[in-house]
């Protein structure tokens, strides 16, 4: 009874608790699902958190931004030099380009012709005539990068450009590399070349040259970029080596000049220095102040940004050879850059310091060179095409005048006849009559018209290899045979005043100057200057020595005092010719024909010099007694001009010896040496 009991009341209960809890059970399953939610909403407060730390980096991320502005502040390129830096960083990154005497004297010798390089001097041509390296052109710096000359240099042939020392060569190598040649400098030039004084004319001498300024191994360090760059001298690499090389440049500067600017009290006009030695040693000792530089390195937008574009900037490195070829490259880009002669060579005298430099006993070789004038690459550039034919004419005048005409005084020949060696004997030709060649001449002397002289027939009996001298009855005549002669590429000077400077008697002179013919014509002190540009005339032959047949044959062309003050005088402009003077200009300024031009004949014979004068006008030449005149008259005339030559020249033009300045003195200058006569 008690267990029913228990049972029941249990029973019950279990009801009681079914019918109170059964439907908040059923809620509190959702009470349990909602903490999901609940715990769900936790994410989305963590999830703005991303969003709140996501911004960090935009807030970061504009930093680059601020930061990548730099760069281009530092490297604008503007567009007009954009090309030639290009170009200059194209050549440059690969180390500038040289060659040693024993390469290509190597080259030159190896028995292929086909792999030799075109040869290009940029010396002056006189010194090139004195010796140059077989084979090679001449050319001046300044016309190198004339449009006429860089369309004669090969494309598909290398190029080796040399000059005295390297310096110069080194310049006009880059340029030409940078405008897209294959261009290597001869390292040590000319005195690289030959141990010959005549040959190399000047070289680097540490006696006179080297100086002992002080040096620093401090290391300089580069400054920031400034932002400025210049503009490059033209919008391509052809126009900037224009504008260069024939406004001025290659620019230098002595050791001297850098030590006494860096100590002259005012850091203002300081250069910015640049060495670009190899950096060891750049540690051993550089210029004070001087930074570091590769030029490999150099030529880019980044290291150019850091160059002061409003300060002169000078380079140097062991002897001047790279630096050289490093300042062409920054004036092209527009920069104000010299490189410094012979480099630390000429700064320091402390081989600690200089570390290389030229030896005159180790370093230049004994290589064979060419003497006589060189073919010149400038000379012969007609203005038309019926002209090209006469470049051997043009490159002939160019090449004898450079140097000055050729004569030889009475003494001297008299001397030299006599000296007991018959070796050293020149060939001595008469050009005068046969008749008064018959009653006197200088013994062993031929006697040969100058209407004959060219023929080809009797410029083969004409020896090569012995000095000529020709000679007349005054010199003048001589003359014009002298210059053709040495344009023909015979070694010939025109005896001084001729038969009437070899003997008193008149018999055997037969014709003089006398001063009592002498005129008093009028004289001015203005000077005038030549202002004409005319295209070059056609030669009167391709050859020198058809020219000159064709000229001598025709008769010599000159013209006396009387007729050409009448023709001045005469009331009628249109026929007055154009007057040159190659007197001194000293003596120019002393008095010189109204009208009269002065020209020297060095600078005259150039192609600059020639397109000065007109070819739709006669041209007559005057110096003071006829000798250098006509030398002059010759040459124009076989370039085709139509020029004469003043007989006497201004001694027969004025009796003011103030303005005649000299002349032909009987009491001076005659001599009785010996003559002799046909039979």
């Amino acid at each position: 009874m008690t267990r029913k009991l228990v049972l029941l009341t249990l029973l019950i209960l279990a009801l009681a608790l079914v019918s109170a809890c059964g439907p908040a059970a059923e809620e509190a399953a959702p009470t349990a699902t909602a903490v999901p939610p609940t715990a769900t909403a936790v994410p989305p407060t963590d999830t703005p958190v991303p969003p709140t730390a996501t911004p960090a980096p935009p807030t970061d991320t504009p930093v680059p931004p601020t930061a990548t502005p730099v760069p281009p502040t530092a490297t604008p390129e503007p567009p007009q030099s954009s090309a030639v830096l290009d170009d200059a960083t194209a050549y440059y990154s690969s180390g500038p380009k040289t060659i040693s005497a024993d390469d290509l004297f190597a080259n030159l010798n190896d028995g292929d012709a086909e792999n030799d390089p075109f040869i290009l001097s940029v010396r002056a041509l006189e010194d090139d005539t004195a010796g140059h390296i077989p084979g090679a052109y001449n050319v001046s710096i300044k016309e190198l990068f004339t449009p006429d000359v860089l369309a004669d240099l090969p494309t598909d042939q290398p190029i080796v450009v040399y000059c005295y020392t390297g310096q110069t060569a080194a310049q006009a190598t880059a340029a030409l590399n940078v405008m897209g040649y294959d261009a290597s400098s001869l390292v040590f030039g000319m005195s690289g070349w030959t141990n010959d004084p005549t040959a190399y004319v000047k070289r680097f001498d540490a006696e006179k040259v080297a100086r002992q300024y002080p040096t620093s191994t401090e290391e300089v360090a580069w400054p920031e970029a400034s932002g400025d760059t210049p503009d490059a001298l033209g919008e391509t690499s052809v126009a900037a080596a224009e504008a260069y090389f024939t406004d001025g440049g290659p620019k230098l500067i002595a050791a001297d000049d850098v030590y006494n600017n860096l100590n002259d009290g005012d850091p203002d006009n300081d250069p910015f220095i640049i060495s670009v030695r190899s950096a060891e040693d750049y540690a051993k000792g550089h210029v004070p102040g001087a930074v570091w530089a590769s030029p490999k390195e150099l030529f880019t937008a980044d290291m150019l940004a850091k160059l002061p574009a409003d300060r002169p900037i000078v380079t140097y490195c062991y002897t001047g050879q790279t630096a050289g070829q490093v300042t062409a490259g920054l004036n092209l880009l527009g920069y104000d850059a010299a490189s410094m002669t012979y480099g630390m060579s000429g700064w320091s005298d402390d081989p600690e310091v200089y570390v290389k430099r030229f030896d005159p006993e180790t370093t230049p070789r004994d290589f064979a060179f060419d003497t006589g004038a060189p073919a010149s690459l400038a000379a012969g550039k007609m203005a038309d095409d019926s002209a090209a034919a006469g470049n051997e004419v043009m490159d002939a005048a160019v090449a004898y005048f450079s140097a000055g005409p050729k004569t030889i005084a009475a003494d001297a020949l008299f001397e030299n006849l006599n000296d007991g060696d018959e070796t050293n004997d020149p060939y001595v030709i008469s050009v005068r009559k046969p008749e008064d060649y018959a009653a006197g001449h200088i013994p062993g002397a031929v006697n040969i018209s100058p209407a004959d002289l060219f023929n080809p027939d009797v410029m083969a009996t004409l020896p090569t290899d012995q000095p000529i001298v020709a000679y007349c009855y005054t010199g003048q005549s001589a003359s014009q045979v002298t210059s053709a002669l040495n344009m023909a590429g015979y070694d010939a000077s025109n005896l001084v005043f001729g038969m009437s400077s070899w003997t008193t008697d008149p018999e055997v002179y037969k014709t003089r100057f006398e001063p009592e013919t002498a005129k008093s014509y009028p004289t001015t002190t203005d000077p005038f200057e030549a202002t004409g540009e005319y295209a070059a005339p056609s030669p009167l032959a391709a050859t020198v020595a058809e020219a000159a047949n064709t000229y001598f044959d025709a008769g010599m062309k000159t013209i006396k005092a009387d007729a050409l003050y009448e023709n001045l005088n005469d009331g009628d402009e249109t026929n007055d010719p154009y007057i040159i003077s190659v007197r001194s200009a000293d003596d120019y300024g002393k008095g010189h024909l109204p009208g009269a031009v002065w020209e020297d004949p060095k600078a005259l014979f150039t192609p600059e010099g020639l397109a000065t004068l007109p070819t739709d006008q006669p041209i007559v030449v005057y110096c003071y007694t006829g000798q250098t005149a006509s030398q002059v008259t010759s040459a124009l005339n076989l370039l085709g001009y139509d020029a004469s030559s003043l007989v006497f020249g201004m001694s027969s033009w004025s009796d003011d010896p103030d303005v005649f300045a000299k002349r032909f003195d009987a009491a001076k200058a005659a001599h009785d040496y010996a003559t002799e006569a046909s039979q």
